[in-house]
């Protein structure tokens, strides 16, 4: 496959680590015998440092890919895009950017702290709370689960190779098993059908079980749907080339969630607790996975939870004066 291989993308590049992408890079100039960087392979990254950084293990140094010698190698075009798509009010848009930045001014915290008393809940389905530690997360979930009337439903994957379900959820993310009941709020975890609204991340509601030998879950989601959510097919490929599939439900526990889990999504209602951020980027990050600022009620938050790392603001700073000084140059040869 590193034969092969002709162009490389990887999304969420901040959450890579600066030291695993030295090895990368060694990897594929060793393997396809090519002293070029990458052994000769596009890299084509998108992502934003000044979301989550790469997870480090308790007294482990963090650093980020671009400061690494691979990445001054490898990298010749950077494009910074300044096009906002989940949001459109400007209003909204206006503080994310304060945030990012980890500019924390009296008026930002004040709006935001206006907030928590909209009521975002509808139709039963409630909004998802985001959590800074996954502990909280599981907590939350499964006491909710338990507070519920009625039976459980339980709903576990199915495998072609057994032998290999670690590995499966290691690289796709699906869970193993679900637990469900009636009035359960749930999440999808696939896109099931883009013009009805069926995303990956849809929130909605169990609303009861069909009638079939399965006892499929019937949800009602936010964008008005209501329907049985039928078991789905992820795959992943072994290093070796083995095929792994997991047929299961794309259905996850939602009464609350991660930050870190939360990355790259769009929620329509969002709750968030913010007085126990630990990372820097991560309020931003809680934050922006709401589409407007009507859909967002914040708990909790003070002045400090709002933070960005010196590191990335100066790589921005040196990006920005970069494409200053080329489009001076561009326009002076024109």
């Amino acid at each position: 496959m590193w034969k092969q291989c002709q162009h490389l993308i990887v999304d969420e590049i901040s959450m890579v680590d600066g030291e695993f992408f030295e090895k990368l890079e060694k990897v594929a100039r060793m393997v396809r015998n090519c002293d070029k960087p990458f052994g000769g392979i596009q890299l084509i990254l998108s992502g934003d440092f000044l979301q989550l950084p790469p997870v480090a293990k308790k007294g482990q140094n963090k650093t980020f890919c671009f400061q690494s010698a691979a990445w001054r190698n490898s990298i010749d075009v950077n494009i910074e895009l300044h096009m906002v798509k989940r949001q459109d009010d400007k209003n909204f848009i206006n503080i994310l950017q304060d945030v990012r930045r980890g500019r924390c001014t009296r008026d930002v915290i004040e709006k935001l702290k206006a907030t928590n008393s909209h009521r975002i809940d509808k139709d039963g389905i409630m909004a998802t709370k985001l959590s800074t530690h996954k502990d909280d997360v599981e907590i939350i979930n499964n006491s909710h689960l338990e507070k519920l009337p009625g039976r459980i439903q339980t709903y576990s994957a199915v495998d072609n190779y057994p032998d290999l379900s670690r590995f499966i959820s290691n690289h796709c993310h699906v869970l193993e098993k679900v637990e469900l009941k009636v009035g359960a709020q749930v999440m999808l975890t696939k896109n099931l059908d883009l013009q009805r609204g069926l995303v990956n991340a849809a929130r909605g509601v169990v609303t009861g079980f069909d009638t079939g030998q399965e006892k499929l879950p019937i949800v009602k989601f936010v964008c008005g749907t209501q329907q049985a959510v039928n078991y789905e097919k992820w795959t992943v490929k072994t290093p070796s080339g083995l095929v792994l599939v997991r047929k299961m439900l794309p259905l996850q526990l939602a009464w609350a969630m991660s930050i870190h889990k939360s990355q790259g999504m769009t929620l329509d209602c969002v709750e968030v607790s913010l007085g126990r951020v630990f990372e820097c980027g991560q309020a931003y990050v809680a934050l922006s996975r709401a589409h407007s600022l009507q859909g967002l009620r914040v708990l909790d938050i003070e002045a400090s939870s709002i933070r960005a790392d010196p590191r990335v603001l100066k790589f921005y700073s040196e990006l920005d004066c970069m494409n200053t000084y080329q489009t001076e140059m561009d326009d002076y040869f024109d």
